[in-house]
């Protein structure tokens, strides 16, 4: 045990006084405010004290009862940053890491031994899969698997990238996310030096994939989004967008090829918007890629087939950042893309600091 630990560990009457406050979704739409007592991590485990959370998009539709993978009750959270308090006897074998450090975990903890683990970016495929802040439920001790909490358990099989002294936590706790940006651009869509994207949405997961666009070369890039996505924009400009697009005020199938002299090779969909999703489908160039990552909460988009046959367009969908946070963790801990932009960044990632 650390001597940190030990301190705070001091015992009245044999009572152990350290706890941690966590935020309960008991069950669908009902949330609570519980205290648990932090106990020594297991051997295999790594004990944090959580500096950042991000509300991710999926946290909402955990709340509301619409991921099935959701286990209740559960203390939500999975896209974090926090510093090791103590570190398990087997756990310091595994991992390079010492007392003090700042990690940022990735939400799926694999097996690691089933053929979706042993096969490139697919591993958040594993059937034995477990997520922070989503199928690990607190009705079983040590409790605190989530962000929401002073204090987190990293269980046995969990990815950890350490972060730079000078990366900020908030851009740590964006590592999913950006790792999210990286895989739709390198992973899913293909990408190589020079291809022009067209990026549908402004938000965070938009302004993730920009950032990976810029790193990889890509470009000209072109972001869709509405008039009311200002903030968003001028972080975009930041960043390095080539164009904007205000979808409401003007018709991207006309703006865009008049903007980069073409249809796109790539268009990135973020917002799972109906008729974002079938916009993109027709602007993308003949044998171009559509990549489709957003989730609708179970709305129907109608999709001619046709159009993707004759056209000959590879159509795309995937979820997570499997096997690309490592390319996200590089990225965070050079310090580029203004990642810590707390005014307009965090407002839409809405993060939670626990500080």
């Amino acid at each position: 045990m650390s001597l940190r630990l030990l301190i705070w560990r001091i015992a009245v009457k044999g009572e152990k006084i350290m706890k941690s406050k966590a935020m309960v979704l008991v069950e669908p739409g009902r949330i609570e405010l519980r205290e648990f007592e932090v106990q020594p991590p297991a051997p295999e485990e790594i004990l944090i004290k959580t500096r950042v959370t991000s509300v991710c998009s999926t946290d909402i539709k955990i709340l509301h009862g619409q991921v099935g993978s959701a286990r209740y009750p559960v203390i939500m959270g999975h896209e974090f940053t926090g510093e090791i308090v103590e570190i398990g006897s087997e756990a310091a074998k595994r991992y390079p890491l010492a007392v003090g450090d700042r990690v940022t975990p990735e939400p799926y903890i694999p097996c690691g031994h089933c053929l979706w683990c042993r096969t490139d970016h697919h591993y958040h495929n594993c059937p034995d899969v477990q997520t922070y802040g989503l199928s690990l439920a607190c009705d079983r001790s040590p409790y605190l698997f989530g962000g929401y909490s002073e204090y987190v358990y990293l269980v046995t099989g969990s990815l950890l990238h350490k972060l730079a002294p000078q990366a900020p936590d908030l851009a740590g706790s964006l590592s999913s996310v950006l790792g999210n940006g990286v895989r739709w651009i390198k992973t899913l869509g293909q990408m190589s030096f020079g291809q022009s994207l067209v990026i549908s949405g402004a938000g965070s997961q938009g302004l993730c994939t920009l950032a990976a666009a810029r790193e990889a070369g890509v470009g000209p890039v072109v972001m869709l989004g509405l008039s009311s996505d200002k903030a968003r924009f001028d972080l975009a400009r930041e960043i390095g967008v080539d164009h904007i697009v205000e979808v409401d005020r003007q018709d991207p199938l006309q703006a865009v090829p008049d903007l980069i002299g073409g249809p796109p090779d790539v268009v990135i969909e973020t917002s799972a918007v109906p008729a974002a999703i079938q916009t993109a489908i027709k602007l993308v160039r003949r044998s171009g890629r559509v990549v489709s990552i957003g989730l609708s909460g179970g709305k129907q988009t109608p999709i001619t087939f046709d159009d993707l046959v004759w056209r000959d367009i590879t159509l795309v969908c995937g979820k997570g950042q499997a096997g690309n946070v490592t390319d996200a963790v590089r990225l965070i801990n050079s310090g580029k893309y203004h990642l810590k932009k707390s005014t307009t960044f965090v407002t839409h990632c809405r993060i939670w600091d626990v500080r």
